[in-house]
């Protein structure tokens, strides 16, 4: 990626994720790394796993954010099932980032879930995130 703005608007970012991860046939975590303006510094799949798992360990999220000075990022992995719902793992997921950034002031502004139907967002999923799993 190059260094430049964060997309426009919400529809923007989802639309490029969309035409991004949409059409993959295995799940993949990508995460782009921002400055304190929001200018991407960076956009990477940090992972690739098979059709209904992927895992993204915080430690090399943390370690890639510190390495390009990100202080914000937004989290973002495809269903090839197409199910926009948030699974069990995918919150878990979100919670031990979120943990992990929190302490070294890195901002996780939100986590998409990217289909070809539709994006769905973890993060304004409230009820999801607040619950006791």
């Amino acid at each position: 990626a190059y260094r430049g703005p964060v997309l426009s608007s919400s529809a923007a970012l989802h639309r490029y994720l969309q035409i991004e991860m949409a059409g993959a046939p295995r799940e993949n975590f990508r995460v782009l790394f921002l400055d304190a303006a929001n200018h991407i510094l960076l956009a990477r799949i940090m992972w690739e796993g098979p059709v209904s798992s992927v895992q993204a360990p915080p430690r090399e999220i943390v370690r890639c954010a510190l390495l390009h000075n990100a202080t914000a990022l937004i989290l973002a992995h495809n269903h090839p099932s197409g199910s926009v719902q948030p699974s069990h793992e995918d919150i878990k997921i979100t919670r031990h980032i979120i943990h992990a950034c929190r302490p070294l002031d890195i901002r996780v502004h939100d986590h998409l879930i990217i289909t070809r139907s539709g994006v769905a967002s973890i993060m304004h999923n409230r009820l999801a995130m607040n619950r006791n799993d």
